[in-house]
């Protein structure tokens, strides 16, 4: 399970939006309108082209007219265009979709970005950077996906009708490099759990081009003892059926393989992984060596207690294992390696000891050393630069809050930090890495993107947002501290108060929450939609109190652990040491506290309703009532099986204990969630109905998990605040 996605972008007119003194009073609306205007037109450097300038795709410094490719001076901002558009047009003649040309993510490049492809019209068309294109596929019936371009840039590949596919970038010969491939037989393809869970929401590609482009690595999943869940939607009269392959916890997964194919005569061999039980078996990350003779794979059995990096050699279809990753709870799959020595040695995240930190292994996966060790974690490894001796990582080492970008040297010592200041900071190394971007923000400025060189020195402003457009609203400053639980664990917390807040006065508070591991709120960071939202509650008159519990304190596996195979469990217990440490303050009335949350945090929110007396109203927005609903790869890895842990699924049911609900609870569902189904609100509906019990209910049809209609969006929140003055 993942966080929701907040990716929703509202095209507004600039005439919605008013900052005049009088508009004081925040609106459901206003939260969609400010978080969008803050950062629009914000350039986004979209891909280096070399040290000195970048790609971006938009439509000019005035934000008019169609959005194009640009190519942009890093450190002046000069502009000029990169392709020709005219030509371009003209040459996919008058049939072409203006909608594909404006998505930035319909363009798929190669690596010098100088050729790219487009789907138009259900096939696949190239060209350079002269407009004239050419067309690579003849199959519109055919859905062309996974697009990716070799790395010297000579050929195309791409999966139709589930098997992959090669084609000359400049046209020609379209080549079918596997052709078993049906809708229960994925080559090259990765399935709904696949993407969701282990590869990243929205990425499908299941191959790997080798560095010298000729071979592909590719899993191969054979989905047939996966079952198919069923939605169905509200239109037309006749309504669209979606049937997709989701495998529920304890229920079979796909069945895995990994392989090479040689793109010269298609060649095809499977490493031979019978060591691993087809039922019992996940591959999680696959990687190529720098020198293309073998691969890197990652297997995980399916509770994913333990990791085993292999090497497949591409010559005699043999791996073997470099070492075995294990853990007293649950290892995740981390990035591939970063390498160094012209492959004969790589760097490689690991949480082995409970925190995330950077090792060095050889190549034959021998140890060879910790770069860096503490009670924090290393982010991410952003870039290694061997001739400079050192590594940058991001790193929360100086605040668990806070994200900055370090140097760290190779030979060993200690991090040396570039960034200062308090926020987030999310970097891009330029190339030759004698500067970087960063895309920061803390928690009362909304994401700015800033080049800066080595010593920390801004060279460029290449995107400041407007959070003046806050003022008019009165917006009040997040305040940041620790609570200790029972036993002493310091969770991040943060409180927004009323403007005009009187310490002597009593007040609701509205309890926001997450709750599931690695997934803290309390960050100094933009809170987007999210922020504005707690903004508009504190206006109302609520404090509005945010408190990661251990578990999701993003602290480190050492803490995330507690929640192993006992889901909810000791959430609560960190939460209710949160809430009484709270309702202890003279300026809260403890009696009314509600709590919400969304995918998880609705879990959550249930949880405590049905397991506590200490919140008098909730929001459950899509939650899991039942772990045994969703997803085998994400629940299993924190919940086990429910034949090695029966206890634990009957324990975090919050359907089960529906007769013990507590307080007020506004349950909200989207009737097309194909991540948590709407079967979970309705399995819960259910129980209560027959407890006698009641609760507030809202369905949002043809919308998925983040209910990403902007009308219904303002519509649940305007719910949401109706409920939470009628019941608090």
């Amino acid at each position: 399970m993942r966080a929701m996605n907040r990716a929703l972008i509202p095209l507004f007119s600039l005439g919605l939006l008013s900052v005049s003194v009088a508009q004081q009073q925040l609106q459901p609306m206003d939260m969609f309108r400010l978080n969008f205007f803050m950062t629009a037109g914000a350039e986004d450097p979209v891909a280096w082209l070399d040290a000195d300038s970048y790609l971006v795709f938009d439509a000019g410094k005035g934000g008019r007219g169609a959005p194009s490719w640009s190519k942009v001076a890093a450190r002046t901002g000069a502009r000029e265009s990169y392709l020709d558009k005219a030509a371009l047009l003209a040459s996919l003649g008058s049939g072409i979709d203006a909608g594909t040309l404006a998505n930035p993510a319909a363009w798929l490049w190669n690596d010098e970005h100088t050729r790219f492809v487009l789907n138009v019209g259900g096939d696949l068309y190239s060209s350079a950077l002269d407009g004239k294109a050419v067309q690579l596929t003849e199959t519109p019936e055919e859905e062309e996906v996974g697009v990716r371009f070799s790395p010297d840039g000579n050929s195309v590949a791409f999966i139709a009708n589930y098997n992959l596919h090669v084609v000359p970038a400049i046209g020609g010969e379209v080549r079918a490099l596997t052709t078993e491939g049906h809708s229960d037989l994925f080559y090259g393809r990765l399935d709904w759990v696949y993407q969701e869970e282990l590869y990243g929401r929205g990425n499908f590609q299941g191959y790997w081009w080798s560095p010298d482009s000729s071979q592909i690595a590719l899993l191969k999943l054979d989905e047939s003892p996966v079952e198919e869940f069923v939605l169905v939607s509200d239109v037309p009269a006749r309504p669209t059926v979606e049937r997709t392959n989701y495998p529920k916890v304890g229920e079979p997964n796909p069945v895995v393989d990994i392989g090479t194919i040689t793109i010269a005569d298609g060649k095809t061999q499977w490493f031979d992984v019978s060591d691993y039980p087809a039922e019992d078996r996940l591959v999680v990350r696959v990687t190529w060596a720098p020198d293309s003779a073998e691969v890197l794979f990652q297997v995980q059995n399916r509770e994913q207690t333990w990791l085993d990096m292999r090497a497949g050699s591409v010559a005699s279809g043999k791996s073997r294992l470099l070492w075995r990753e294990d853990s007293d709870c649950w290892v995740e799959a981390s990035a591939e390696p970063e390498w160094l020595d012209g492959g004969k040695a790589f760097l490689w995240l690991s949480e082995r000891d409970g925190f995330k930190h950077v090792y060095k292994f050889g190549r034959d996966g021998k140890p060879q050393g910790r770069l860096t060790k503490g009670r924090w974690q290393v982010k991410e490894l952003v870039a290694v630069d061997e001739a400079a001796g050192c590594a940058y990582v991001t790193s929360d080492k100086d605040s668990p809050i806070e994200t900055h970008l370090y140097r760290l040297p190779l030979a060993g010592g200690e991090l040396q930090r570039i960034t200062t200041g308090r926020g987030m900071h999310d970097v891009t190394m330029v190339p030759g890495n004698q500067a970087f971007v960063t895309k920061w923000s803390d928690a009362n400025t909304p994401s700015c993107t800033y080049l800066r060189d080595l010593d920390n020195k801004n060279l460029r402003e290449i995107a400041v947002s407007r959070p003046q457009l806050m003022k008019p609203f009165g917006v009040t400053e997040p305040e940041f501290f620790q609570v200790e639980t029972r036993d002493g664990f310091p969770m991040e917390a943060m409180m927004i108060k009323p403007a005009n807040f009187d310490p002597k006065q009593q007040y609701p508070v509205v309890q926001y929450t997450y709750s599931g591991p690695h997934t803290p709120r309390v960050r100094d960071q933009w809170g987007s939609r999210d922020f504005l939202w707690h903004q508009l509650l504190a206006q109302r008159g609520y404090i509005v109190f945010v408190c990661d519990n251990r578990s999701a304190s993003g602290k480190g596996r050492e803490y995330a652990k507690a929640c192993w195979r006992k889901l909810g469990q000791s959430e609560l217990a960190d939460l209710e040491d949160a809430v009484d440490w709270l309702a202890a303050k003279p300026f809260v009335d403890g009696k009314r506290v509600a709590i919400w949350g969304w995918s998880y945090g609705g879990y959550q929110t249930i949880y405590n309703l049905t397991h506590s007396k200490k919140w008098a109203a909730g929001v459950a927005v899509n939650p899991v009532t039942d772990w045994r609903l969703y997803d085998t790869i994400y629940t299993e890895r924190y919940g086990g099986l429910p034949t090695t842990n029966a206890v634990g699924y009957e324990r975090g049911s919050v359907t089960n204990a529906a007769k013990n609900l507590h307080g007020k609870l506004m349950l909200i569902a989207g009737a097309m969630d194909d991540n948590v189904h709407m079967q979970n609100s309705f399995q819960f509906l259910h129980a209560l109905q027959q407890a006698q019990k009641d609760c507030d209910f809202m369905v949002y049809p043809r919308v998925r998990h983040s209910i990403g209609d902007l009308q219904q969006q303002v519509h649940l929140f305007t719910r949401f605040e109706k409920f939470l003055k009628e019941n608090l």
